[in-house]
């Protein structure tokens, strides 16, 4: 069975005025996502939160709504998370990685390798910069969301 796929690579900074491992507490709990990326409905996490934790979501991308199930395949907290989806229609492996600037300053780095099948498939050459596009936006609410969270 050949399926369409297409090979999107989505690269993501932000800073975060807090310390490492409050950002790392946030964005590594893959539960937090609905605050901030509107598309998922719901999400529950299997696990202690470290490698071999599922994560499953109800979530909608592009109008599509799918359920995705995630597992952290790696991990060294606070500074690197690799995230990798075992089940949904878009698979991907996600590398978060933090680095403290300063005690309470940290800079975030996503990079996520997506194989894009159906029904996404069929946006070709548009789905990178759809995909970057949503993940930019997405991710410019968080460090508002983290800094109100954790107020000194």
């Amino acid at each position: 069975m050949a399926a369409q796929s297409a090979g999107v690579r989505i690269a993501v900074e932000i800073v975060v005025d807090r310390p490492v491992a409050q950002v790392f507490a946030y964005l590594s709990d893959v539960r937090n996502d609905q605050q901030w990326w509107s598309g998922i409905h719901s999400s529950r996490r299997i696990g202690d939160g470290g490698v071999g934790t599922f994560y499953e979501l109800d979530a909608t991308l592009l109008r599509v709504r799918h359920q995705t199930r995630i597992e952290v395949t790696a991990q060294d907290p606070p500074y690197r998370q690799t995230i990798t989806v075992r089940s949904g229609p878009l698979p991907y492996v996600a590398h978060y990685e933090w680095s403290p600037l300063t005690p309470d300053r940290t800079r975030f780095n996503l990079v996520a390798e997506i194989a894009a099948a159906r029904p996404w498939a069929r946006f070709g050459p548009l789905l990178n910069p759809l995909l970057s596009l949503l993940a930019r936006r997405y991710f410019r609410r968080v460090p508002a969301l983290i800094e109100s969270a954790t107020a000194p």
